[in-house]
């Protein structure tokens, strides 16, 4: 327990340290009965007392029974867009809100959590960085809502502006950048951050826009100065502050493909344009000219590994743990060999291999009859938008956008509790219209969710050393922040039009 405290990992195969990290952090019955009497075998060579624990019936986190809270609350920020906030389905009230999904899993399992979110639709982590939305800062308390009653036409862009709706009071203390726009699902606050009303935080959780990790140069010149700076302030913030993990850790959500893909020429994401006030992703590739972009994220394998990659690299500007969410939806999708043209073409925007390079991807899960969402069926991981909403993320005539239904969004969930506890998500709770935190869950179904429980075990419980392979201290150094120039209506982007589309 004392080298998974210091995020340690001995030299051993990934497989082998899943079992023996998963018996220091759970049940070891459980482990027996998740990995069979070959793994019981390895752990009782390597030290007969741990095997005694078993049949004492006790944990060896902390002595603790099963069904008692064993630990102190983790407490977790997740900093993103709706992606992680989760809007609502088509005619539908609830939200499939991450935070609160992974609470809900979470304390199930009997680990406590205390939640808050950051969250901006369609923004990136580079508007939401510290070093431009510190506290204190004397905002106006009705530029906001002047703005959005003039339709636009009558806003301050002098003063930041006060956050006031329905998930953040004018009492918190919260503001944004002035320009920036938010919805009634949206939780906007970067202030939490450095706020930290639970005490230090255990784990921050950083969500990018949804297309941008494939766009290798916004990924250098955005994502990775955010990491390393949102890892170097979480290095000196509450540094005599009792941590769960010896450290505070930041963790890197990485996201699913799209439906079908790409599905473009160009990235096109850049609504609400404050979120990309120096210009589209399009400029930061050659898409008008060359299909190399459009070609590496054609299809959802290849869309899929792109982000992977993308996501995969933070872990060297300062990010520790990598939760892979958007490989367990490609597992739940049927694993679809990845094509090797548009493999190779992404590899080569990177400088090495990265940290996925010992995995065999797409992971394939040991029971295929889990991967129930594969061809049109993989349309109910992504959110109804009702029968008359015309998709652009399809050609088959689907009524989803890009966003999580409640089944993709609890397997998101189940991802982040196997990745964050080093346990195994099966048998935890799922949403059936619980209240958690204030929020009314929607609903699933029970063999959906048992399924999702063991596709988010096959992916990430044997894997936990790549998982866990970052560090907080950056590895690379980060090419300078690019600058945050005042936008203002009808200014021109660098590079192309500043409207378009995605999350």
């Amino acid at each position: 327990q004392a080298i998974w405290a210091q995020g340690l990992r001995p030299p051993i195969e990934s497989s082998l340290w899943a079992r023996v990290q998963f018996l220091a952090s759970g049940d070891l019955c459980a482990m027996v009965a998740v990995f069979g009497r070959p793994g019981f075998a390895l752990v009782a060579t390597s030290g007969a007392a741990l095997v005694l624990q078993c049949f004492a019936g006790s944990s060896l986190r902390g002595g603790q029974q099963r069904g008692q809270p064993s630990e102190d609350p983790l407490k977790i920020l997740f900093v993103g867009n709706s992606f992680t906030f989760g809007p609502s389905a088509f005619n539908t009230t609830e939200q499939n809100n991450l935070p609160r999904f992974f609470k809900l899993v979470a304390e199930s399992l009997n680990h406590s959590v205390h939640q808050q979110e950051d969250t901006i639709g369609g923004c990136n982590v580079f508007v939401h960085r510290p070093s431009i939305n510190p506290l204190g800062l004397n905002c106006s308390d009705t530029a906001y809502a002047d703005c959005l009653s003039s339709g636009l036409k009558d806003c301050n862009y002098e003063q930041c502006w006060a956050v006031n709706n329905t998930h953040v009071d004018l009492s918190d203390g919260c503001s944004v950048n002035p320009g920036i726009l938010y919805g009634v699902q949206d939780a906007p606050c970067p202030q939490r951050l450095m706020k930290q009303d639970f005490g230090a935080w255990d784990v921050v959780v950083l969500q990018d826009n949804s297309i941008l990790p494939s766009v290798v140069g916004a990924l250098n010149q955005m994502l990775a100065p955010s990491v390393s700076e949102y890892s170097r302030v979480l290095r000196q913030s509450g540094a005599h502050q009792t941590r769960r993990f010896g450290e505070p850790l930041l963790a890197m959500f990485m996201t699913w493909s799209y439906y079908d893909g790409g599905h473009r020429k160009c990235p096109g994401a850049s609504f609400p344009p404050t979120c990309f006030p120096n210009g589209t992703l399009d400029s930061f590739t050659d898409c008008e000219t060359s299909d190399a972009w459009s070609e590496s994220v054609a299809g959802h394998p290849c869309m899929a590994y792109s982000l992977a990659r993308g996501y995969a690299e933070m872990l060297d500007y300062g990010a520790k743990v990598l939760v892979p969410s958007g490989l367990a939806w490609e597992a739940a999708r049927g694993s679809e060999p990845i094509p090797q043209q548009c493999k190779a073409a992404i590899d080569a925007e990177f400088p090495g291999p990265g940290p996925l390079a010992n995995l065999s991807l797409p992971i394939k899960l040991e029971d295929e009859t889990l991967a129930r969402w594969r061809g049109a069926k993989a349309q109910d991981l992504f959110l109804y938008q009702g029968p008359d909403y015309n998709s652009t993320y399809c050609d088959d005539g689907c009524h989803v956008d890009n966003h999580p239904s409640a089944l993709g969004q609890y397997l998101n969930a189940l991802v982040f509790f196997a990745t964050l506890f080093g346990e195994s998500p099966v048998g935890a709770d799922w949403p059936q219209g619980q209240v958690v935190d204030g929020m009314a869950l929607p609903t699933i179904d029970e063999q959906d969710a048992r399924a999702l429980q063991h596709i988010a075990h096959e992916v990430v419980v044997p894997y936990l050393a790549t998982w866990w392979s970052g560090s907080l201290v950056p590895r690379r150094t980060a090419p300078p922040a690019m600058p945050l120039p005042l936008w203002r209506p009808g200014s021109e982007a660098v590079g192309g039009e500043m409207f378009g589309g995605g999350a």
